[in-house]
């Protein structure tokens, strides 16, 4: 069960939050919609393709394994940032369910609007797997909860967030 730390004022690790989430959003806009050179072919629906071309990669030809791992790790960090500012987001299945539908819908659109992109099965499910494993370390917290695993008592951020208000109690009292 996790403890409710007592706040006033807002959360100082927000303004990171949002700049990591939109920095995530926009790379993976970048990857989306950067044009390739033309593919022999557009669509590749049979599922498998991908791994199999990695397996049968000649030694030194890490181009099919770069493609597989980058598929993964692509909704990854999304994963991870999305639930932090969206409570909706609040189990692995819902985060995992929400990678299958962005993926499904990057696939349409490198299909229908980029040049040169191959919309392909595998990136789908690759892609839903790491928003799995997103949602995985985004709960993990949770599962663990919340007790000091060190000696450590308290978050960086709750501790600024006490000097903070301690260093404004202060300022108000030599003011008065």
């Amino acid at each position: 069960m996790a403890r409710a730390v007592a706040r006033s004022g807002p959360d100082p690790r927000e303004p990171l939050l949002d700049g990591a989430l939109v920095y995530s959003a926009l790379c993976v806009g970048y990857l989306v919609f950067l044009p390739q050179p033309p593919a022999p072919e557009p669509v590749r629906p049979s599922l498998g393709k991908d791994v199999s071309m990695a397996l049968t990669a000649g030694p030194g030809d890490v181009l099919p394994w770069v493609q597989l791992a980058g598929n993964v790790l692509l909704l990854v960090p999304l994963a991870v940032l999305v639930p932090q500012r969206l409570p909706w987001f609040d189990s692995v299945v819902k985060i995992a369910f929400a990678g299958l539908l962005l993926s499904v819908s990057i696939e349409l659109t490198q299909f229908l609007a980029v040049p040169g992109r191959v919309a392909a099965t595998d990136d789908v499910v690759c892609n839903t797997i790491g928003a799995a494993v997103g949602g995985i370390l985004a709960r993990l917290p949770h599962w663990v909860g919340s007790r000091p695993q060190h000696s450590v008592g308290q978050p960086v951020w709750v501790l600024i967030a006490k000097v903070e208000q301690e260093r404004g109690a202060l300022s108000r009292q030599r003011s008065r």
